[in-house]
Formats: structure tokens, C-alpha cells, sequence
């Protein structure tokens, strides 16, 4: 029965391959569409999709990493330079690390201003109320050009298993390279008391330039939790996520998948293109046994573009293996992989600059 979260995945991994394309402000009006027209456009979904990801590798966070490793072809050119300064860092600041007992960041005991000097190849610190980081992006940089600000951060004691821990409530981050920023992360979430922290609010804003991301998640009731996000938002692309997880009890203390989780409701959209899934998980798991048949009635997904339906994803099992259908209006099907496979090519050769024939063996 676990097998089945990895399929769910799959279906989840194909519909986000689906979904990230270019907003468009001036989409046209709902009208019909043939079978073919409908391929085009998931084809032209896919595309964008490439055409997002690699404006988020030639984005500004993305080049910075590049030239900070020297990284070409899957070699880090610049591995002896960032170990020794690394090292350094960690001979002024400690090792970043949570209490073992307690799972607590002492953020406190870190703070200060860590300055490299790069005539003495030392970290040189001063008192401060946060924790900032400057250091050059190359070795050939002369001026600290590259500064990290972790400037907030808070927690609370909670008990999971008769045990105190300390989960996050809020923290703030920043990197400016050249003063201009490059990334930023707000977080913010409250927890339930009890026997376990189940989140009850939790906001995750990050900023990787030149798309941003949110994340949330808000208790409705005791068993039913609502997941959003917008992802690759900037930059022309965008993808939005949300998701409304209900379980059968509130003992998260002893939740198992296979017994406690009931529904799953989910809606991925970008611009036009839609895809709604529901998912009887209880009737799925009280049938106690993992098999194509049972997965496809329990499970409902289907494509639109905007209001009309394209098609519905089902799996079918060929030659002992699972895969992802498309099922057209028309009554006929494809596998999916005629819009997944030129996709992981695109992605692997988006990807190739910088690591090589390495990404061949991803997937």
C-alpha cells in the first residue's frame, strides 16, 4: 500500500509540468476546441514551463551561485577557496546547529557581524543584533560585495511525545549582492498546544530572483487543513497550488496515512489551464489493496482549459508498470509521457551548462 504515495506523486509531479506557464492578461474568451487543439496547448504549456525554469537559472540568484562555486560541467572550480573560508566562519561563529535535546536554534549565540578579510583569509566579527554575513562573490572580488542578514528570528516550547521541542514562529532573511537583493525569506506560523503542535497558521514568503514564492497553510477545523501556493510567480510565469487535506481524527500525535487520512481536494491553475483532482483516500485504503483499478476509482482528475474539459488523467497499467494517461473528450488516450519526455530533455539540457552529462542520470 505505501507504493501508492509515490503514484500520487506522480500524478502530482505530471500536473505541475502541466501547470507553470506564462500569465497571460489578455486571454480570449471561452470557446470549443478539438482534440488536437487541446495537445497544442498543453505542448505550448510545457514549453513555458522550460522557458520559466530557465529564466529562474539565468535569474540573479541562480548566476550568483553559479560564479560563487565556479560551477561548469558539474565541477566546482572555487571548492578549496569556499571550504577555507567556510572553515573560517565556523572558527568565529560555531557550528550552526539545533540543541539535540530540544531541537531548539539558538539564535542568540550567533549573533554578530562576520567580515572576511582577504589579506589574512579570517573572519574578523563584531557585536550585532542579528546575524550578518559579509564575504566577497569570487575570489578575484576584491570589496565584500555579497552580504547575508538573518535579522529575525523567534520560537515556542511545545510537546510532541511527552518530549519539549521548539518549533519557528517567525524569521526573517535577506542576500544583497552588488545591494541589490537576490533572495529574501519571511516566515510566520502558530502552532495548536496539546500533545502535538499541528500548525494552525504557517506563511512561508521567499523571494529567489526573479520569481517568488509563497506558502501556506491554515487549520479550518481540527481534522482539515487548506494548503495554497504561488510559485514562479515574476518574470511572466506563474503556477498556483491549493489543496484541502481532511483527516479522519485529530490524533497527529499517532497519525498513519493508511489509517487516519479521509480526502484530498486539489486545484492547480496557471492563466487558462486547469486541473481539479479529488481523492477518496479512506475508500482507497479500506479496499486494502494496491492496484490500477482501485486508484482510478477513488481517484477523480481531470484537465481544463479554463471552463472546458480537456480530458481526464487515469492510470493504466502496461507491461507491469504504471503509468499516467491522458483520456481526451473524444474518447481517445495517450500516454503522458508524449508531453513529459521532451520535457525532461529540455530540462536536462537547461540544466547541462552546469553539471554536466550528470543530469542524464537524474531521472
Amino acid at each position: 500500500m505505501k507504493s501508492v504515495a509515490l503514484t500520487i506523486l506522480a500524478l502530482v509531479f505530471g500536473t505541475l509540468i502541466f501547470n507553470s506557464c506564462s500569465k497571460d492578461e489578455n486571454s480570449t474568451q471561452n470557446t470549443t476546441t478539438t482534440v488536437e487543439q487541446d495537445k497544442a496547448f498543453i505542448t505550448d504549456i510545457t514549453n513555458k514551463t522550460n522557458n520559466c525554469i530557465k529564466s529562474a537559472r539565468d535569474g540573479n540568484l541562480s548566476q550568483s551561485i553559479i560564479q560563487f562555486l565556479d560551477l561548469s560541467n558539474g565541477v566546482v572550480e572555487n571548492e578549496t577557496w569556499l571550504n577555507d573560508m567556510t572553515d573560517a566562519l565556523e572558527v568565529v561563529m560555531g557550528t550552526l546547529e539545533l540543541d539535540p535535546d530540544n531541537s531548539r536554534f539558538n539564535y542568540a549565540s550567533y549573533w554578530g557581524t562576520y567580515s572576511w578579510n582577504k589579506a589574512t583569509n579570517n573572519f574578523t566579527k563584531t557585536a550585532a543584533n542579528g546575524i550578518f554575513i559579509n564575504f566577497p562573490s569570487s575570489p578575484a572580488q576584491a570589496a565584500n560585495n555579497v552580504s547575508i542578514k538573518f535579522t529575525e528570528y523567534t520560537d515556542g516550547l511545545y510537546q510532541a511525545n511527552a518530549k519539549d521541542i521548539y518549533l519557528p514562529k517567525t524569521a526573517k532573511a535577506t542576500i544583497t549582492k552588488d545591494n541589490t537583493t537576490i533572495a529574501d525569506l519571511n516566515f510566520s506560523a502558530t502552532y495548536s498546544n496539546g500533545n502535538f503542535p499541528a500548525p494552525i497558521n504557517v506563511s512561508y514568503k521567499l523571494l529567489l530572483a526573479p520569481h517568488s514564492y509563497d506558502f501556506s497553510v491554515q487549520r479550518v477545523t481540527n481534522t482539515q487543513f487548506k494548503f495554497s501556493s504561488d510559485i514562479f510567480s515574476g518574470a511572466g510565469c506563474g503556477l498556483t497550488l491549493n489543496a484541502t487535506i481532511t483527516f479522519n481524527n485529530d490524533d497527529y500525535n499517532n497519525l498513519s496515512i493508511d489509517e487516519d487520512l479521509k480526502t484530498v481536494e486539489a486545484q492547480y491553475q496557471s492563466d487558462d489551464f486547469i486541473v481539479k483532482s479529488n481523492w477518496d483516500a479512506w475508500t482507497y485504503y479500506s479496499l486494502n489493496t494496491d492496484n490500477t483499478d482501485n486508484l482510478n476509482s477513488t481517484l477523480s482528475t481531470s484537465v481544463f482549459n479554463k471552463t472546458e474539459k480537456i480530458g481526464d488523467l487515469k492510470f493504466k497499467d502496461v507491461a507491469g508498470e504504471r503509468k499516467l494517461y491522458i483520456y481526451y473528450k473524444d474518447g481517445t488516450s495517450e500516454n503522458t509521457s508524449v508531453y513529459y519526455d521532451p520535457f525532461l530533455t529540455n530540462l536536462k539540457n537547461i540544466m547541462r551548462p552546469m553539471f554536466g552529462e550528470d543530469v542524464d542520470t537524474w531521472f
